[in-house]
């Protein structure tokens, strides 16, 4: 102690002369002097590592409560979707089964009548372009078209989600 003490006014006459290098070596002295090294406790690292698995075991416990909140909760909204959309599911897949039946039957009659009446090749793509376009008209045939268009976006962008495609790739 009595050292540091020493140092002191050496330190103090150091920075009044702007002299850095000689102040920081006696203020070095000082403060070593001044301020003992602490020993570490014996049991400071047993007693860490307890609370840092306490912590742990804590942090497993709520993800587990979460992932089972998380999926429990998948289920029932998966099962209320299935249920809510079941019914307009088979609606919409039996209308358009129907109505591409009812397209089939028609072009096929068309089709026969035309040869039959003797008209030619552009006469059968007219009659067949108009029941397209007679279909094509109809709304519920042009909702389930979009239908299935967002169907497949949708089914496109969570395939590119699920392959992870990076951007790097792309450069």
């Amino acid at each position: 102690m009595k050292d540091g003490i020493d140092h002191y006014p050496r330190w103090r006459a150091a920075e009044a002369d702007e002299r850095d290098d000689d102040a920081d070596e006696a203020f070095r002295s000082v403060f070593e002097s001044a301020v003992g090294e602490q020993p570490v406790p014996l049991d400071f690292t047993a007693e860490t590592m307890k609370a840092v698995a306490a912590a742990a075991a804590v942090d497993a416990r709520r993800a587990r409560s979460a992932r089972a909140a998380v999926l429990t909760g998948a289920i029932a909204v998966t099962a209320g979707a299935l249920y809510a959309g079941a019914g307009w599911a088979a609606t919409l897949v039996s209308a358009t089964l129907f109505g591409v039946l009812d397209l089939l039957v028609a072009a096929v009659v068309r089709t026969a009548e035309t040869l039959q009446s003797g008209a030619g090749l552009w006469g059968v793509l007219s009659s067949l372009g108009r029941a397209t376009a007679a279909v094509a008209a109809d709304s519920t045939v042009t909702f389930a078209m979009i239908g299935i268009s967002v169907v497949a976006i949708a089914a496109l962008a969570a395939l590119q989600r699920l392959l992870g495609s990076d951007e790097e790739s792309f450069q």
